[in-house]
């Protein structure tokens, strides 16, 4: 069994997952809760820990469930701000309770979901740039006047957004700020699909800070938390 208060963090959490994937396995240990996909197309690596210590209560034996994130995104939607979650977990359902003015309880069957481990990428980035999420949506916002991918530059301390296409071109840099800190061993150019991009971060509170870590010409890690949650994402880069 498993109690929240506040909804909040755990229904952003689920609607990042499910921007990208449909149906994964939730699993629970001593330390929480963990989740960890890759989309259909190969293109997006979700890692999701939220830590056991953030809910009201958390009894729950270790296991793994499969689940419709889908289905479940739709169930956290009914959620309100005043409403106590509780999950109970059963070998064939998920049982969801919205406590407020009314007590509701959905039930999700578990499904059958490959069983496999991912294994997270164990690479070392050339730069890092902590930057808010205001800030790099506004960017992408910007990006997106004229094309669907994104370039992301990085020199010395200055961080570079570049987007080109036939209606024009976006030419973008970062100055010092306290909404973006660079830190860089070398210069970094790769390029991203401009729509993962924007789905990875709409999550994302505005005054949050996301860390972005790159490499010229590979995947790049984005990560941020959501309340007290932290989820990670490895984006496969583009041919320039």
């Amino acid at each position: 069994m498993i109690e929240l208060k506040n909804t909040s963090p755990l229904r952003k959490s689920i609607d990042a997952i499910s921007a990208f994937i449909s149906e994964g396995n939730f699993r629970f240990n001593e330390q929480g809760i963990h989740f960890k996909a890759i989309d259909p197309s190969q293109i997006l690596l979700v890692n999701l820990f939220m830590d056991k210590k953030h809910f009201d209560s958390f009894s729950v034996e270790p296991t793994f469930v499969g689940v419709d994130l889908v289905e479940l995104s739709k169930i956290m939607a009914r959620s309100l701000p005043t409403d106590k979650l509780r999950i109970d977990l059963t070998d064939s359902e998920m049982k969801v309770k919205l406590e407020g003015d009314f007590h509701r309880s959905f039930k999700l069957p578990l499904i059958d979901v490959s069983e496999d481990e991912i294994n997270l990428p164990s690479k070392t980035y050339d730069a890092s740039i902590e930057i808010s999420a205001r800030i790099m949506k506004e960017a992408l916002k910007d990006a997106s006047l004229f094309g669907s991918s994104v370039i992301f530059k990085v020199k010395g301390s200055q961080f570079f957004v570049e987007a080109r296409g036939s209606q024009g071109t976006l030419d973008a840099v970062s100055k010092e700020t306290k909404g973006i800190k660079v830190k860089a061993s070398k210069d970094v150019t790769a390029k991203f699909s401009l729509n993962f991009l924007q789905n990875i971060i709409k999550e994302a509170d505005a005054e949050e800070k996301i860390l972005l870590e790159l490499k010229t010409d590979a995947p790049m890690k984005v990560s941020y938390n959501i309340g007290k949650n932290r989820i990670e994402f490895f984006l496969a880069h583009m041919l320039l």
